[in-house]
């Protein structure tokens, strides 16, 4: 009698827990959709402006290395650094901590719009943007503990292996596919079945499956095998073809590079992370070229700490660039102009890179089940459900549109599953109050699908470029994306390829028809039609990378292929800025290579 009244006791102790985990949940996500959407995102580093002007620096003390950023490179590299007892290793982060909210992978855009983002915006656009509040784009970056890996979309997608032998042929020694995918494999444990091989398991960053799959998937998989696509896995042999998308969630869970990496290693006495710290430059002798250490600001104080090995920036592609320029390392005129002492006349800022993103819409007779978020929740809770998947994405297609020019995959194509708030896309991508408008009133929330184009080899190229020689200001980010004419055509001949896939009976069943967007309407040319409408509505895809370029000539180039920075002594850079060109896929893989790679190079050197 006994033990059965304890098995109820349990099993209603069980039922009250779980209700108040689940209104836990349902009061959080309401209250910070609710500020997403009043949220304006800063203009400026304002808050850290008294830190900033005062003329008191205090002594921070002395590290082994003095890591700049805890995204994702920087999360990996103090990990693997704290690995190595006698290294003392000094951590420092923009942002705070992650939270529950960040966690819930279907919430990724409303973090986009709070205080975890940067705020950054592009400079006005002469060929994408077009559609956007005075053709400026968003430029979403993570300012937290996890950096971008804390509010990205969590899709694993390496590239190809063609992508990291173009680095090689470069004249970056050690970075051949051959080369590279033991550290891919390293970070990753994998819970698909993919090809052998080409995965890790064991590694702390998860890869795995939203499930169960979408209603949705047997449709885009049969779509896309109505044209010769085959099942594949991407990261593996064969880069050509579509499936299910991996993500770096855990158990349903996002799982940054914070959570993966991080989070242990924080325990351990010979690291010390920091937050709400904002670095200002480095530290480096004028005469000498050494870097001695780095100056930031936190509460209102400016310090100096000293690096008695190395400073290694990871601040991401827009964030290291600017803190290199501040520091004298970059273009020597842009420097002048800034009223910046030159240390080291390098193409800092140039070479940016990003993949541009076209969303498109379709219509069906499908419709999305009606459900609670209590529901939704309490699938969430168990590793389950829509919760689990990133803007409701499901699948994913690579392809080639330039006939076999290209030896990699040149257009990617995402599938999501329709998306019932859209508002809350107009805000994130910051569309035009009347491309809004337009888009509301003929879009079916509730059935019609997304599928979205990504350039992945795009030719055009920006810049990071400095408003000016205060670290309060945020520097200029001209993407310049689609100026090269062959950009804007490969995204009209993938339109032409998503034509067909929606004449295929894996979309007939659902009556799928291309939404007909009609601001280019005027233009009578087809062509002409489809390149408005691609410069209308062209946006980011959160994957900027290259201003830190790898490669052996210091005109070309920023760093080495040891990353360290050219002409400058103990000055490392470790991030995506590094990538000298595009990889067809998304860049949050990639950067964690970067960073295994680089942590195996810096124990080599300095290890006892």
């Amino acid at each position: 009698m006994n033990s059965l009244f304890t098995v109820i006791i349990y099993l209603l102790l069980n039922v009250v827990n779980s209700s108040i985990t689940t209104t836990y949940y349902k009061r959080l996500i309401d209250r910070r959709i609710r500020e997403a959407m009043t949220y304006k995102l800063p203009k400026n580093n304002e808050q850290f402006r008294k830190g900033i002007e005062s003329n008191d620096i205090q002594n921070y003390g002395e590290y082994d290395f003095v890591i700049v950023g805890a995204g994702s490179a920087g999360s990996v590299l103090a990990t693997r650094l704290s690995e190595i007892a006698n290294f003392n290793t000094l951590l420092l982060e923009a942002g705070d901590e992650e939270d529950d909210f960040n966690q819930i992978p279907a919430m990724m855009i409303y973090n986009q719009l709070s205080r975890k983002n940067w705020g950054y915006y592009s400079t006005p656009q002469k060929y994408s943007c077009l559609g956007m509040n005075n053709q400026q784009c968003v430029v979403p970056r993570g300012k937290l503990v996890g950096g971008s890996s804390s509010i990205n979309s969590m899709m694993y997608i390496r590239g190809s292996c063609k992508d990291y032998d173009k680095w090689s042929d470069l004249g970056n020694h050690g970075w051949s596919c051959d080369d590279v995918l033991p550290y891919f494999k390293k970070s990753e444990n994998s819970q698909i079945h993919g090809d052998n091989g080409y995965h890790g398991i064991g590694g702390f960053w998860n890869v795995e499956y939203s499930l169960p799959p979408s209603d949705l998937f047997e449709n885009i998989i049969a779509a896309n095998s109505g044209i010769n696509q085959s099942i594949i896995d991407y990261n593996g042999i064969n880069p050509f073809g579509s499936n299910q998308l991996q993500f770096s969630i855990k158990h349903g869970k996002r799982q940054s590079l914070a959570k993966a990496f991080l989070e242990n290693a924080r325990a351990r006495s010979n690291l010390k992370l920091v937050t709400n710290v904002l670095v200002t430059k480095a530290i480096i002798g004028p005469q000498s070229n050494v870097t001695r250490g780095v100056e930031f600001v936190t509460q209102n104080t400016k310090f100096r700490v000293l690096a008695k090995k190395e400073v290694i920036v990871s601040a991401g592609a827009i964030n290291t660039p600017q803190i290199l320029m501040l520091s004298g390392i970059g273009p020597k005129k842009h420097l002048e102009e800034m009223g910046i002492p030159v240390i080291a006349d390098l193409p800092v800022g140039k070479n940016l890179i990003e993949h541009p993103f076209l969303p498109l819409v379709l219509h069906t007779n499908y419709t999305i089940q009606d459900t609670t978020m209590e529901k939704k929740i309490d699938l969430y809770l168990r590793g389950l459900g829509p919760l689990t998947r990133p803007a409701g994405m499901i699948g994913v297609a690579l392809i080639n549109t330039r006939n076999g020019v290209e030896e990699v995959p040149t257009i990617e194509i995402l599938f999501g599953e329709p998306n019932p708030d859209l508002s809350v896309f107009a805000k994130m991508f910051n569309l035009k109050e009347t491309t809004a408008a337009f888009l509301t009133e003929i879009i079916h929330p509730k059935s019609d699908i997304t599928i979205s184009l990504l350039l992945l080899n795009p030719k055009s190229r920006g810049r990071v470029f400095l408003k000016s020689n205060s670290p309060t200001d945020f520097p200029n980010i001209d993407l310049n994306m689609l100026s090269k004419r062959e950009d804007a055509n490969s995204l009209i001949e993938a339109m032409g390829y998503v034509s067909k896939i929606v004449q295929t009976d894996g979309f007939k069943k659902i009556n799928a028809t291309l939404l007909d967007i009609k601001m280019c309407n005027n233009v009578n040319d087809i062509k002409r039609k489809l390149e408005c409408l691609i410069r209308q509505m062209t946006t980011t895809c959160y994957h900027p990378c290259g201003t830190a370029a790898m490669g052996p000539d210091r005109k070309k180039f920023v760093v080495d292929d040891k990353l360290k920075v050219h002409g400058i002594r103990n000055l490392r850079v470790v991030d995506a800025s590094i990538f000298p060109l595009p990889v067809s896929g998304h860049t949050n893989a990639a950067t964690v290579m970067v960073a295994e790679k680089a942590a195996d190079v810096i124990k080599k050197m300095y290890e006892k």
